[in-house]
């Protein structure tokens, strides 16, 4: 699912977004992909994170069988960290989206620390595989 008609993004990020998430959990998940608002982005980092400020990714999964999962993307944000990282904004979504896709896969570095070098780990190797692709 798509949010934002002004969005226009290219289907290679969904197809990486779908070949790490089969490389990771080897069965189906339902993911609702929905780009918002610096203002809605924000709205749901305090209301689930209880963190103040725009993020540039927000990731909920649900269930254990039938997992089911949305990912928030904020354009703003991520336009803003490919500035500030030097990257470009292609790059920058790309990192967010499999960030999220680990995420999905059970990936966590901030309420599992001891997962997170491996996440990271993990990230980059995506990110290796798939730029420029």
């Amino acid at each position: 699912m798509i949010y934002n008609e002004n969005f226009e993004y290219d289907e290679k990020f969904l197809e990486i977004m779908n070949e790490v998430l089969k490389e990771e959990l080897k069965k189906e998940v339902n993911v609702g992909l929905v780009f918002v608002d610096r203002d809605e982005i924000e709205k749901l980092n305090k209301e689930y994170r209880r963190m103040e400020g725009p993020t540039d990714v927000l990731t909920f999964v649900y269930g254990d069988e039938d997992l089911y999962a949305e990912v928030f993307v904020c354009e703003e944000i991520v336009r803003e960290n490919a500035e500030k990282f030097l990257s470009s904004f292609e790059d920058e979504l790309l990192t967010v989206l499999i960030h999220a896709a680990l995420h999905v896969a059970g990936y966590d570095h901030e309420y599992d620390t001891s997962k997170s070098e491996e996440m990271f780990r993990k990230q980059e190797y995506y990110l290796r595989k798939y730029k420029d692709n």
